[in-house]
């Protein structure tokens, strides 16, 4: 079992950022501030701790968070590692928020250590505008981290980010900079931008897909990657207007020679595998998007639907293709399985085409 996140920011890196901060200043009492954070430790998890020896930095820093900032900036630019930096990139979004202009400077230099994309969200619900302004600058900036920035920062649902009411109401806000990143020399930029239009399907499914076709009808089209990773969600919900800028059929003309689920009952912690058979009934070549769709147990009683991509597959007038797929039923962190029977459809386009099913006999073990 891999170990657990939380423990990358352990006893070790406290310790090596306390001796940062007394080689920047002396007297920093690093064995009270170590203490402190390890005796809090082992009941939280990971963000939990990385808040915690934010704030653990502001009770042991001078007063005034000017003279606090200078410091944590001196400790980043030592280079003390990402792990230890992100509690830097935390105290600027804890307690930054009265001092937008010196708190956005120092953002511009911590996020090259590790990513202030949390740390500027409060900027944006507080100081919109000011933020906004210093948005631009950074698409413009040589490093591609704080290019980075600019995107990650304002994705409408940014994973453990809060949210922002502004970006959830006004897409033009991360538009305007998607735009100046769209074509990024940094495939790390790239994905940014993608994750931030994969984000905004979720509101404003139409608008993404004609801003996307906007970019690929240009002279100097943006990269296929992009593109893909940004419909990537309409695709699995079969939107023909994504289907459409991908060149994947939208209208599947197929019939279903088989769909089964072996074995018909698990416990957790095995394989199923699926089978099935589609036969063309066009008269062109079409390309198909086919996935498989787990209709998830709760613990309710209930189902929820989990898309998984299966294969894009070309199938000729009249030809049959077979497919199988097995995947793994375990735990994961962002899913718990129950006892019952689980649907699962064969979904082709968005479309679902047939349905089978199996039963999980052994569900996960209580917490």
């Amino acid at each position: 079992m891999a170990e657990p996140l939380k423990n990358r920011l352990d006893r070790r890196t406290v310790e090596l950022l306390a001796d940062r901060f007394v080689e920047v200043r002396p007297g920093f009492d690093a064995a009270a501030f170590t203490a402190e954070a390890m005796s809090r430790f082992p009941q939280l998890e990971l963000k939990d701790r990385v808040n915690l020896v934010a704030d653990l930095l502001a009770d042991h820093l001078p007063d005034g968070y000017p003279a606090a900032l200078s410091l944590v900036v001196a400790v980043a630019e030592t280079d003390p590692g990402e792990w230890a930096s992100w509690p830097l990139c935390s105290f600027v979004e804890r307690h930054g928020v009265d001092h937008p202009t010196e708190s956005l400077d120092a953002m511009e230099k911590l996020t090259r250590r590790w990513s202030c994309e949390f740390a500027v969200r409060p900027f944006l619900d507080h100081h919109l505008d000011q933020t906004r302004g210093r948005l631009r600058r950074w698409v413009e900036d040589p490093d591609e981290a704080v290019r980075r920035l600019a995107s990650e920062g304002t994705r409408p649902l940014l994973p453990w980010g809060p949210k922002v009411q502004a970006i959830l109401d006004d897409p033009e806000i991360g538009l305007e900079l998607l735009r100046v990143l769209r074509h990024d020399e940094s495939a790390t930029v790239r994905r940014s931008v993608a994750n931030h239009l994969n984000d905004l399907t979720k509101s404003h499914p139409d608008l993404v897909v004609a801003t996307v076709t906007g970019w690929t009808g240009e002279e100097h089209p943006v990269d296929d990657r992009l593109v893909r990773h940004a419909l990537r969600t309409l695709v699995k919900q079969g939107h023909p207007g994504a289907l459409g800028v991908l060149g994947f059929t939208t209208d599947p003309e197929v019939e279903v020679d088989g769909f089964d689920c072996s074995p018909a009952a698990i416990d957790l912690g095995q394989r199923i595998e699926l089978t099935a058979g589609l036969r063309s009934v066009a008269d062109a070549d079409q390309l198909l998007v086919i996935d498989f769709v787990i209709h998830h147990v709760t613990a309710s009683g209930t189902s929820s639907p989990k898309v998984f991509k299966w294969a894009t597959r070309t199938i000729e007038p009249g030809r049959s293709l077979v497919l199988s797929k097995k995947r793994l039923i375990q735990t994961a962190s962002t899913r718990r399985y129950h006892r019952g029977v689980h649907r699962v459809d064969l979904q082709v386009a968005g479309r679902v085409m047939a349905s089978t099913e199996f039963d999980l006999r052994q569900s996960s073990p209580p917490r």
